[in-house]
């Protein structure tokens, strides 16, 4: 693939076809002439171009839609429990869902509380979502039938529409937690890194036994009940031990699952496994457009984000709404900025009901800005990052991850390409 570049269009190439351009600011895609893409090759060299290319690089599109987010908490995470039945090999969480301090499930009386602090301060006509997370948060379903009970509760009289999420690792689903997910109908994230070969290697149950059984098991019982359930997700975490993403696909396509979803591991910084991560993804995403087209494409959530985004010509100012939109809550009810700083008390923004405005503060400017991405071509798409990941590689959350921008730009021009063979007409 070559690239081309000239201000806020950028140019891509590949061996089949016309080569196709990415108008930054606007989120818009089109061919381009061969003419057009030697006056870009030009100019680089005299920093002249074509009026054509000129003037649409000039253009501010009124269908764009700002990437800026209201204010207000609207999204939570609540860690359940912080205690796991697995014990995987790559857990960022203390290495056994615990972030270094066990507690075996949250006090409901008090979050009830601190969720009516934050649902009163919502506007009506918001969304408020609810994800649960842990450790295992299935350790604890009495709990999220609770705060899920209680949520719904005191939105509906309000006009707030309440949304639950649960990522989970799928080996405890059984009649009282499927009761229960269906009762809020649930979202539902399983994780699996793939076939059981593989995946009992990364994610063994604490005594050593396999796990993937259990969750294959899971998933089935899942998907029987899916009609009174939100969406399916299967995701995987992939690191230098495990880069075999094909595989993983392969074997999900096996699974009645509505989407799937590709990690890169938070805590990993290698340049060989970042390229051939990048490297897999694209040829599952070759493999995927062949076999069934954009809806097959789009089974695969990174994809299905960003053809999201283009279609409505959505810009994204912020990777995530940490600080802004989203806070974490810890099962001693600490708030938090993240779910991977969890235990920081660097990161800590407030207790229960009291927030440090303060603290909140240095959060509010876009992460496009604090990270000092306002020349990248892909930022109103990536939304500046994620500040875990850049502060794991630089020491700083707001110094850029080559390897996170290498790799998330890569992610888009291709997705950028299957949007071309997609929508737009030669």
């Amino acid at each position: 693939m070559e690239q081309r570049r000239y201000k806020d269009i950028v140019a891509f190439k590949w061996n089949q076809g016309a080569p196709l351009a990415f108008h930054a600011r606007n989120l818009e895609v089109a061919e381009i002439s061969e003419e057009t893409w030697n006056d870009m090759q030009q100019t680089l060299q005299t920093s002249e171009t074509s009026e054509e290319l000129a003037l649409w690089e000039q253009e501010n599109s009124p269908e764009v839609k700002s990437g800026k987010l209201q204010p207000g908490i609207r999204s939570l995470t609540i860690n359940v429990t912080q205690i796991c039945n697995l014990k995987c090999t790559y857990c960022a969480a203390g290495g056994d869902g615990t972030y270094g301090a066990a507690q075996t499930k949250i006090n409901v009386e008090k979050t009830l509380p601190q969720l009516k602090f934050f649902i009163e301060r919502l506007p009506e006509g918001s969304r408020f979502k609810i994800t649960f997370l842990g450790g295992e948060p299935l350790l604890y379903p009495d709990g999220i039938q609770e705060i899920g009970n209680y949520v719904r509760l005191m939105t509906a009289g309000r006009n707030i529409q309440a949304g639950f999420s649960i990522v989970t690792n799928g080996t405890l689903i059984n009649e009282k937690t499927l009761n229960v997910l269906k009762s809020i109908k649930a979202n539902v994230t399983v994780s699996l890194d793939g076939p059981a070969e593989i995946n009992d290697k990364a994610r063994p149950t604490k005594d050593g036994s396999s796990s993937t059984s259990l969750v294959v098991d899971g998933l089935r019982k899942l998907a029987d009940n899916r009609h009174s359930l939100g969406l399916l997700t299967v995701h995987g975490v992939f690191n230098r031990e495990n880069l075999d993403l094909i595989s993983a696909y392969n074997f999900y396509r096996t699974l009645k699952v509505d989407r799937y979803e590709f990690t890169y591991s938070v805590e990993e910084n290698d340049d060989a496994s970042n390229k051939e991560f990048l490297e897999q993804m694209n040829s599952i995403a070759a493999v995927a457009y062949a076999s069934g087209g954009e809806p097959e494409l789009r089974k695969i959530g990174i994809f299905d984000q960003y053809f999201s985004a283009l279609d409505n010509q959505q810009q994204t100012e912020n990777y995530c709404g940490a600080g802004k939109s989203f806070l974490m809550v810890d099962a001693r009810n600490n708030l938090f900025t993240c779910p991977w700083e969890v235990g920081n008390k660097d990161e800590q923004v407030g207790q229960g009901t009291q927030l440090n405005e303060e603290r909140l503060a240095e959060y509010q400017a876009p992460l496009i800005e604090k990270n000092n991405c306002q020349s990248c071509w892909a930022r109103f798409l990536c939304g500046g990052g994620c500040m875990f990941i850049h502060k794991q590689s630089t020491g700083n959350k707001h110094q850029k991850d080559g390897q996170f921008c290498f790799r998330t730009r890569g992610l888009i021009a291709t997705t950028l390409l299957y949007y071309k063979m997609s929508r737009v007409s030669c």
